[in-house]
């Protein structure tokens, strides 16, 4: 049985709109099946033209030479490099002309934040190409060492890494979500990390702070893996904070929605408070670039302010749990609770028993911080799908009751 909206529901409708956040449906979590046709059709486009055009840049570059696959002019370099400004083309081109057609709500956005968004994912898609293919080429000369090849099996090589750069760079940006971009963060953070201990010069870095990775101490390269990781990762948590602001309004929008229904008042305390989350997360973004931008050994008081700043604002998020997120189920905040529990026992064993150094802090801090959030994605996800199910029922219901 059909119900007219009367002026309060459209108000509200329109009032959601001019917020940002589209009124709930159930189409709201599906996707068009020729949207998603569309992006494995454009995917492997951009995957061939990327191919051919990197196998013709590695033939006039390898012209009469034998190129060796790491060092130098070689095939990881050149794969490296057009790996990347394939993967960051292809990342652009996802964003602008097929994840906008999967998640409306982006064109909502003030234009600036919109184009926050497509340069943090196209820096983390172009950050993994490059880091990946210098991996994998250094690994394989490491493995053939001494191998040479020609310029045909060379620049056939750095075609097949900037296609697949492509590939890659396209199908993640253009479906995009939290749940996805949680878990490219983790990947990109974790491997970030890891390069920049293997290339430091400095042996014992670890006896002072991982910050030290992003001196000039620890080696050119380590500098620069380093701090472009923290940087990105910031970008990317901003990006972040706009995807999870999204799910969690429309988790908002359907707990008070389902009070209407049941005639219930809407509790001013125990509810979903999205902006407040959204902050929190920018200033978690906003404390790890600027530990990217300043390096501890020129302003340390500057650079400590921003780890501090990212630490507090988690320390709000776990420890506020159960009135940002009521509805969640108790193991979540339970979960949260026990998470900053580990986060003030590690900080004791740092600071107070001298148990582990600051770099031990740092690792438990980092684990906590990516675990929590990986966790949170997945509850928050599955329980905006369950609690959508229950508002169609009981809006059916109560029409069907009129």
């Amino acid at each position: 049985m059909a119900v007219r909206a009367g002026p309060k529901n459209e108000n509200a409708a329109a009032k959601s709109h001019n917020r940002g956040v589209s009124t709930l449906s159930p189409s709201d979590t599906r996707h068009s099946p020729a949207v998603e046709l569309d992006i494995e059709r454009q995917a492997l486009w951009a995957g061939l033209i990327c191919s051919l055009l990197g196998t013709a840049v590695g033939l006039l570059l390898f012209a009469g030479g034998r190129p060796t696959l790491y060092g130098g002019l070689s095939v990881g370099a050149l794969g490296a490099i057009s790996g990347g400004v394939a993967a960051a083309g292809s990342s652009v081109w996802g964003f602008r002309h097929l994840l906008v057609q999967r998640e409306r709500w982006l064109c909502e956005l003030p234009r600036w934040r919109e184009l926050n968004a497509m340069f943090a994912l196209l820096l983390v898609h172009a950050a993994i190409a490059v880091m990946a293919l210098n991996v994998f080429f250094y690994l394989i000369q490491r493995s053939f060492f001494g191998l040479t090849v020609d310029m045909f099996a060379g620049s056939v090589m750095v075609g097949l890494g900037t296609g697949l750069s492509a590939y890659i760079s396209l199908e993640a940006t253009a479906r995009t979500s939290s749940h996805t971009l949680s878990v490219v963060l983790g990947g990109f953070m974790v491997s970030g990390v890891m390069l920049s201990m293997l290339v430091a010069e400095n042996p014992i870095w670890w006896k002072t702070m991982f910050s030290t990775l992003g001196t000039f101490d620890s080696g050119v390269r380590s500098f620069w893996a380093f701090n472009t990781t923290l940087f990105v990762t910031g970008l990317v948590l901003a990006t972040f904070s706009e995807f999870l602001l999204r799910d969690l309004s429309r988790l908002a929008q359907a707990y008070d929605r389902r009070a209407r229904v049941r005639g219930q008042r809407l509790s001013r305390v125990f509810r979903p408070r999205p902006k407040v989350v959204r902050w929190c997360l920018l200033i978690v973004a906003g404390g790890v670039m600027l530990a990217a931008v300043v390096p501890v050994n020129t302003l340390g008081d500057l650079h400590a302010s921003g780890v501090w700043a990212a630490s507090a604002a988690l320390v709000v998020l776990l420890a506020g749990s159960i009135f940002l997120f009521p509805g969640f189920p108790a193991i979540f905040h339970l979960l949260s609770l026990a998470a900053l529990g580990g986060l003030v026992l590690s900080m004791m064993l740092w600071a107070r028993w001298d148990y582990f150094n600051l770099t031990g802090f740092e690792l438990a801090a980092v684990a906590v911080l990516f675990g929590w959030i990986s966790a949170f994605i997945r509850t928050t996800a599955a329980l905006l799908e369950v609690t959508m199910q229950k508002l169609q029922a009981e809006e059916e219901a109560a029409d069907a009751g009129r």
